[in-house]
């Protein structure tokens, strides 16, 4: 049976690792999963993350860490490595589980059950932190060889010169993959699908710095009606952009949905993510904390829960959530302290 000490977090993501960093802080051994290799989550270089090597973040300071403050922009390469720091802070007080999969989290009246392939371990308490990004999200009813998501998406070298590619996202994966042909291979036919009207503005507009912190969203809506580029003027001449939504994909031939159909060589979708399946979570109640969750008995906590979260890179986010889990966790046991 769980002592009132054993914990676990699940997800090795900015949330996850996080969340380790604050209970190994206070000296509580954590039994860590994670279905990756390494720490880093989205952020690790494909396969395993989802993040391209082009990507840059744009950064205020207070929003994706102080340790970069004074930088305008920050290369995933950076992100990445300050991650990797944290994730080895304490590693004496960490039991890390990777390349495990997490099956089942149930919740019993004394305990938290973990469930993976090889085992069944109760806790204590238990902080999910799985995040949205479990799998590409690609209609069933899209057909063909030359369809992909952008997380599968290592290099141009299937594209051949002079080929025709449509571009379905109209967020910022999708707009980075464009600058990412337009820049390595401008012999290439680039249309962009956006499904709505979009403003382009540069990173370093104080929009852009005010809106990719404060309103990126997690329930799939765009944020505001602008997307972030290195060069606005470039996407423009060098893309077709196509308002429009895809309805329908079959091989090569793509209704929009102003009725229109065009065929292309190759079709990228830059749709999103869907979330991890598998994870017994019961959460009616929500935390205290923006974007937490509590379950019914408050022995799981789930990070950046889907509908309540913030951003991938808000490092504000994550460190309060992972602080009042760290906090609920150390009050179990204290009569004079009730959870969140």
């Amino acid at each position: 049976m769980a002592t009132n000490k054993s914990c676990a977090v699940i997800g090795s993501g900015l949330f996850g690792i996080q969340a380790v960093r604050e209970f190994t802080r206070r000296g509580n051994t954590v039994d860590w999963y994670s279905s990756d290799p390494e720490p880093g989550g989205i952020w690790q270089p494909m396969p395993w993350g989802k993040t391209r090597e082009s990507t840059e973040l744009v950064n205020p300071g207070w929003c994706i860490a102080p340790e970069f403050r004074g930088k305008p922009t920050v290369t995933v390469q950076e992100f990445r490595a300050l991650l990797k720091s944290w994730s080895d802070e304490r590693t004496d007080l960490q039991r890390r589980r990777f390349l495990t999969r997490v099956d089942s989290v149930v919740e019993y009246e004394s305990h938290v059950c973990v469930t993976t392939p090889d085992s069944e371990t109760p806790y204590a308490f238990v902080v999910v932190a799985t995040g949205h990004y479990g799998a590409p999200r690609i209609p069933d009813e899209w057909a063909g060889d030359n369809c992909c998501h952008a997380s599968s998406l290592q290099d141009l070298s299937r594209i051949q010169p002079h080929q025709s590619v449509l571009v379905i996202g109209g967020g910022q994966s999708g707009v980075e993959i464009c600058e990412e042909i337009i820049e390595d291979r401008p012999d290439i036919r680039l249309s962009w699908c956006t499904g709505r009207t979009v403003k382009l503005i540069t990173r370093h507009s104080p929009l852009a710095m005010l809106g990719t912190c404060v309103r990126y969203s997690t329930r799939g809506e765009a944020p505001r009606g602008f997307v972030i580029t290195k060069s606005p003027s470039t996407v423009v001449a060098h893309c077709t952009i196509v308002p429009t939504r895809a309805l329908h994909v079959d091989g090569g031939r793509v209704e929009f949905s102003d009725g229109s159909v065009q065929k292309f060589d190759h079709i990228i979708a830059a749709t999103g993510y869907a979330a991890p399946v598998g994870l017994d979570f019961p959460a009616p109640n929500p935390a205290r904390t923006k974007g937490m969750r509590l379950s019914p008995r408050s022995r799981i906590a789930s990070l950046n829960h889907d509908g309540d979260g913030c951003g991938g890179a808000s490092m504000r986010c994550a460190r309060k959530q992972a602080v009042a889990a760290a906090r609920l966790f150390a009050d179990r046991g204290d009569p004079k302290k009730s959870p969140a």
